[in-house]
């Protein structure tokens, strides 16, 4: 008599419920944590590298390689090279012959340039923000202008960092991120020409910055048109003094 067999059914696969799949997708997060951290990392690098070009710490035509700012920042060779990459697709750096970085020398003609191109953004930007400054944000520029006119502060280091965080307080409340973008860039090609500024002021007594002062009268009365009149006479006035050195 012939014995049936059995067939092993295979068991039912499980069906993940809603627990489970947001189990699973908890678990791919924190797969891709690392490479977040390496992303956040180059980022870093690679603002802190724009941070020193706005404020004039780098000189124009002083090269870079990728070792020495590795050693600078303390890290290793790849978020340097990211942002590195990043600043010559921009057109910020050029590079040399022999694989190293330079910032390029900016001819007068050019700085011209960009200074048309900076007095109308940064007025439009000046004016839009008249109305979306706080007290709390005029009290702080406030606070950074009088840093600014100190006696002896055009020959601290701080002079231009201070000088730059007052005037990106005033874009970045002009709500219009893609203006900031764009201001952003024109100040890393000509950031590293305001040491020239500084280097002048540096030798004349210590002047009142009356075009941030103007500024900040405007910014409390609510006067976008004369917050933009006054923030495209500083630059018109920074420019004539560093376009007479170049």
């Amino acid at each position: 008599m012939r014995t049936r067999q059995r067939t092993r059914s295979r068991p039912p696969e499980p069906v993940e419920d809603g627990a489970g799949a947001a189990l699973a997708a908890s678990a791919e997060v924190a797969l891709d944590l690392p490479k977040l951290q390496r992303n956040t990392l180059n980022e870093a690098v690679y603002q802190q590298l724009k941070q020193a070009l706005m404020t004039g710490r780098i000189a124009p035509g002083s090269t870079m390689t990728i070792r020495s700012l590795a050693a600078s920042f303390g890290v290793s060779l790849m978020p340097v090279r990211e942002a590195l990459r990043r600043l010559l697709a921009e057109h910020v750096l050029v590079l040399q012959p022999n694989r190293s970085v330079a910032l390029p020398v900016i001819t007068r003609e050019r700085f011209r340039e960009i200074t048309r191109i900076r007095t109308s953004l940064e007025g439009l930007a000046a004016e839009e923000a008249t109305a979306h400054l706080t007290r709390a944000d005029i009290d702080r520029l406030d606070a950074l202008n009088q840093a600014i006119e100190r006696p002896g502060a055009s020959r601290s280091p701080e002079y231009l960092i201070n000088n730059r965080e007052f005037h990106f307080i005033v874009y970045r409340n002009s709500g219009m991120p893609t203006l900031l973008s764009i201001i952003e860039s024109l100040w890393v090609q000509i950031g590293p020409l305001l040491t020239i500024q500084q280097r002048i002021y540096s030798k004349a007594p210590d002047q009142a910055q009356l075009h941030h002062r103007r500024a900040l009268k405007a910014f409390r009365r609510r006067d976008g048109a004369q917050a933009r009149a006054a923030i495209v006479a500083d630059i018109q006035d920074a420019a004539e003094i560093i376009a007479e050195h170049l």
